[in-house]
């Protein structure tokens, strides 16, 4: 994938570390006030956050895929899903936090459903585009 997908992945991880810093001191009321007067706006944004962060992995990763068991996973949702599952469960020991279940079950969904966004980008969009013109066939 080219190097502008990493950059603005690692931009968009930056910006999701500070978010969470802010969240882990306290800071965050002026970002998520109008979050909490939407219905479950929590969770829909959980589900946007860890899904766009999937996406721009896999993405950066060409959705390179891995076997684990009898599947095959993206390799990019994986590494999300342990990033994230690590920092949900930190809640637990961060004092003004709480961890959600719910809040997990979004991230998991978000994560899936955006890796397969990038996993569908890949497989018609940018190896089409790799392929030679005369490898591709016309309709």
């Amino acid at each position: 994938m080219s190097a502008r997908i990493k950059i603005i992945a690692v931009i968009y991880i930056f910006i999701l570390a500070g978010i969470i810093v802010l969240a882990d001191v306290r800071q965050t009321q002026f970002l998520f006030d109008f979050i909490r007067n939407v219905p479950f706006g929590d969770k829909i944004g959980h589900f946007f956050l860890m899904g766009i962060f999937s996406l721009l992995v896999n993405l950066a990763l060409s959705a390179k895929t891995t076997r684990f068991w009898k599947f095959k996973y993206l390799l990019g949702s994986l590494i999300v899903s342990m990033i994230i599952t690590l920092e949900e469960f930190s809640q637990i020991f961060v004092r003004g936090r709480t961890f959600d279940a719910g809040d997990l079950i979004a991230d998991f969904a978000g994560i899936f459903i955006f890796g397969e966004i990038a996993r569908f980008i890949i497989s018609r969009f940018i190896s089409t585009a790799a392929k030679p013109s005369s490898a591709r066939t016309t309709s």
